[in-house]
């Protein structure tokens, strides 16, 4: 029920903060290919960020589940 409040101050974070990188554009296919068409040197400038934060924040949630949470591995039943 509380769901799309925080989802929605998330996304409108993660828009004032990429105005002036992307200008919004937090979709990474979306401004790929807006990029890619527009195809000026200034537009790849920051574009980096697309490819290596999703990277960086899979690592540090991984780290997390194993360091912090310590995850026990599903076993089946079977």
């Amino acid at each position: 029920i509380l769901a799309p409040l925080p989802i929605g101050f998330a996304v409108f974070l993660v828009h004032l903060a990429t105005i002036p990188i992307t200008g919004t554009g937090i979709n990474p296919a979306r401004s790929l290919g807006a990029a890619i068409i527009y195809n000026r040197d200034h537009a790849w400038n920051d574009h980096w960020i697309f490819w290596v934060g999703p990277f960086i924040g899979a690592a540090l949630a991984a780290l997390y589940h194993q360091i912090v949470i310590r995850a026990i591995p599903f076993k089946s039943r079977a």
